[in-house]
């Protein structure tokens, strides 16, 4: 992959300890990071700025808008899809718009758990 192709995430997650983890490790892998960020907000600002190719919704953002209207929200605005973090989760809600492909989905998931990645 070379630099210009690389994934941008914009990583959405509450927690810290949580966020340093997944930093590293989607670092680790190639795959540069942005934040991470507590609020929808300021997700939708970074969106602005940076152009990530996925937001992973690792938790709650703070403040009013939540995970799935954030998701739409950057979708409809800057065609950002979204990938949810739980697997419950993103079963559950696997057929809305914002989802990010599953090709791209399996590429952070075997980042995140060095799961191989199926063709």
């Amino acid at each position: 992959m070379t630099d210009h192709d690389k994934e941008t995430v914009l990583l959405i997650c509450g927690e810290d300890i949580d966020a340093a983890a997944i930093m590293t490790t989607l670092y680790d892998a190639d795959i540069r990071v942005v934040g991470p960020i507590q609020t929808a907000r300021m997700a939708l600002a970074m969106t602005a700025q940076t152009g990530p190719t996925l937001a992973l919704m690792a938790g709650q953002p703070t403040g009013e808008r939540k995970v799935l209207e954030l998701a739409a929200t950057l979708l409809s605005t800057w065609g950002v899809r979204s990938m949810l973090l739980d697997p419950l989760e993103h079963e559950a809600h696997g057929q809305q718009d914002w989802r990010a492909p599953d090709h791209q989905v399996a590429r952070i998931r075997h980042a995140l758990t060095r799961e191989p990645l199926q063709a």
